[in-house]
């Protein structure tokens, strides 16, 4: 039901698909990419409570459908948009109503940041997603000597968006001579790297660590990060009693925002409990203190 890369896809993609298969009243042809009917339910897969196989245990355009005799309407008498059109609806995802039935783990996207095999050794394969050439672990090569199939600053947004978190475009900056030497002197301090870009601007990676704890000797300051967790779970985030007054400020500026966006927006401040591939901690102000002086 899902393409493999793509688990939320359109869910409006399908239905297309779907009303394409009903070309009359009478007569049902498939299309390639619509989900097989006819077909006996897999070994080892289980429906869901409110889906059912026809008579011979077999799959039908009924599993999936709530809409009465749905294979002998016209395209132009089914409603779409209907709760029951694919059962348990509406859904606003897709793929959450296909993952009732198919495994989610072979359509998730490749997460580059898992770089350790079971034996806990740097995957080939993956390095090579980011590097032209595996580098030597063992022995990191220095800064400029790192072969990467982009630049710095722009390797990121082959996966990840411009702004993944507030202020993110506010740091892609070349820093002024305070920060710069704050950044210096904090690397010395911590015993860790905060790169700057090939133009000497604060990039991702200034503050994000791209590697998996572990890929690299944690005592070379390549190595050293923040990871209270594996990287597959990411961070997490708890309620915050801050969270009115985060909101509170916010109030007089949203409307704005909205207005740009077409949509509403909602903000909510939480508390950064467990962290990975940071540099320093951030949620005690650590990472932010590398760069910045804070008056008493």
């Amino acid at each position: 039901m899902a393409w493999p890369g793509r688990p939320d896809f359109d869910m409006r993609l399908l239905m297309l698909f779907s009303l394409l298969l009903l070309t009359s009243g009478h007569a049902l042809e498939l299309s390639s990419r619509h989900h097989p009917v006819g077909m006996n339910i897999p070994e080892g897969m289980e429906l869901p409570d409110d889906m059912r196989a026809d008579e011979q245990g077999r799959l039908a355009c009924s599993t999936c459908h709530g809409i009465e005799n749905l294979e002998d309407k016209h395209r132009e008498e089914i409603d779409v948009e209907a709760e029951d059109f694919l059962r348990g609806g509406p859904w606003k995802k897709l793929d959450k109503f296909c993952f009732q039935c198919h495994d989610k783990r072979p359509y998730q996207r490749l997460n580059i940041h898992v770089q350790l095999d079971e034996k806990g050794e740097p995957v080939e394969e993956t390095c090579k997603y980011c590097h032209r050439k595996m580098p030597d672990w063992e022995h990191p090569p220095e800064r400029d000597e790192v072969e990467l199939r982009l630049p710095v600053e722009r390797i990121c947004l082959g996966c990840h968006l411009k702004t993944p978190h507030l202020n993110a475009l506010a740091h892609s900056r070349e820093p002024d001579e305070k920060i710069l030497e704050n950044l210096q002197a904090a690397e010395k301090e911590h015993s860790i790297i905060l790169p700057l870009d090939s133009k000497g601007r604060l990039t991702c990676v200034t503050c994000h660590s791209p590697h998996e704890k572990g890929v690299i000797d944690p005592g070379h300051p390549a190595g050293r990060q923040t990871a209270d967790r594996d990287v597959e779970e990411g961070a997490e985030y708890l309620p915050s009693r801050w969270n009115h007054i985060y909101q509170a400020d916010k109030e007089e500026r949203l409307p704005e925002l909205e207005k740009k966006l077409g949509r509403p927006v909602a903000l909510q401040y939480q508390r950064l409990v467990a962290e990975v591939l940071m540099r320093l901690p951030a949620r005690d102000g650590s990472l932010c203190r590398a760069c910045h002086s804070f008056d008493d």
